[in-house]
């Protein structure tokens, strides 16, 4: 009898009551349809219009953009309204993409220890964010700051968070400040900072926030537990980018170094004199999407040095690749079998033995056409006492259907 009358209720159930329970059910389906759809309107700066990126966020222009919000949360409780409100607005100009957050708290509960570029977060609240410059939903540009001013970025690869290379050091500046209403940050990020193509007015854009004490993230668009920042293909769309340029898309770094050098002769006697090097590279872009290179008597003077690490193993270890040149387009060639096996490591150019061989040419291309991925390298190492070689590596990837 209990049945038959649930049934006779959901039968004469009106239409838009059925529809809401069915939204219930599904878990908020109107922010699922707002999370594909959702945009952010860049506004453009007038030429009279300045913002310093401060952290005070006391620009008159920041009152004329509207707050972009709509966070929930991922963890602990997916879908849930957040316990504290974040708003951004973003704007632009002819050189700089701007970023303004207000992240509300209580500043006595806000967590802020790291302030070395690029150090974990792990204990800290934490503001993230992605940039898909091409809007193709696989690579991104990836951002972060913590209330002490820490700031980290890398490049994002493959669609899926499975290849963050955070050795990619980006030019971009952030001031950060804590207030008594909790902490803002204001951001300006260079278009020549970022590879673009200036006919594409839209990119994908998203952004995470996590509040440390509470265990909460909060992510914009694609809040579910399995999607997130790191998924581009779930991110939204930042529209209205008009007007850019790279510029003539050349780039040349001269470099020139001198040493004193002191050697001993058989007699007894030294010799000291000067050991000067120079060498240069030269980049360009061919289209918006495809950058080359050219490299001679490349230079790795600034390169960060590799972690101090202990083998006590028979296998070596594996670092991760830190030189500029090997690291611009590293998501074409950063794939790898189920065993793990990566088919080409760039950290073997340039290393014999565990000893530095240097690069005496280099050539580069990197990039897209279309849906297909282009990476070539064309590289010949050598030294006095060894013989010069030659390394050649290309791949091309094209993309079928949106995955």
């Amino acid at each position: 009898m209990r049945v038959v009358l649930i049934m006779i209720f959901l039968l004469l159930m009106p239409p838009d009551m059925n529809g809401a329970m069915a939204r219930q059910a599904e878990g908020q389906i109107e922010r699922d349809e707002y999370a594909v759809t959702g945009t952010i309107r860049a506004y453009r700066l007038t030429a009279a219009e300045r913002i310093v990126p401060d952290g005070r966020l006391d620009e008159p222009v920041w009152d004329r953009i509207p707050a972009v919000t709509g966070f929930r949360q991922q963890f602990p409780v997916e879908g849930a309204e957040p316990t504290q409100p974040t708003e951004i607005r973003i704007a632009y100009d002819s050189q700089y993409l701007y970023i303004g957050v207000w992240l509300y708290d209580d500043p006595s509960g806000i967590r802020a220890y790291q302030k070395r570029r690029n150090q974990g977060l792990g204990a800290d609240d934490r503001f993230m964010w992605i940039l898909d410059t091409f809007n193709d939903g696989r690579n991104a540009y990836f951002f972060e700051i913590n209330p002490a001013g820490l700031m980290g970025d890398g490049l994002l690869t493959l669609g899926q968070g499975r290849n963050l290379n955070k050795a990619w050091n980006g030019i971009w500046d952030a001031g950060v400040r804590i207030t008594d209403e909790g902490w803002m940050a204001e951001i300006r990020i260079p278009f020549r900072t970022l590879d673009f193509n200036p006919d594409q007015t839209d990119w994908g854009i998203n952004f995470q926030r996590t509040i440390r004490r509470k265990n909460e993230e909060l992510v914009w668009m694609g809040w579910r537990q399995n999607q997130g920042l790191f998924r581009p293909q779930n991110a939204g769309q930042l529209v209205g980018l008009e007007g850019l340029t790279q510029g003539l898309g050349l780039e040349v770094r001269p470099y020139m170094s001198a040493k004193p050098a002191r050697q001993w002769t058989p007699a007894g006697g030294r010799v000291e004199q000067f050991v000067s090097d120079a060498g240069f590279d030269i980049t360009y872009s061919v289209t918006p999407g495809l950058r080359t290179s050219l490299t001679v008597n490349t230079d790795f003077a600034e390169v960060e040095v590799d972690q101090r690490r202990v083998n006590l193993t028979r296998f070596p270890l594996f670092f991760p690749e830190q030189r500029d040149f090997f690291l611009e387009g590293s998501s074409l060639f950063s794939f790898a079998s189920a065993s793990g096996i990566y088919p080409f490591f760039s950290r073997r150019i340039g290393l014999v033995r565990g000893s530095p061989v240097p690069i005496l040419i280099g050539a580069r291309a990197i990039g897209r056409l279309g849906h297909t991925g282009i990476g070539f390298y064309q590289i010949r190492t050598g030294m006095s006492e060894l013989n010069e070689e030659d390394f050649t590596v290309a791949r091309v990837v094209h993309n079928v259907g949106q995955e």
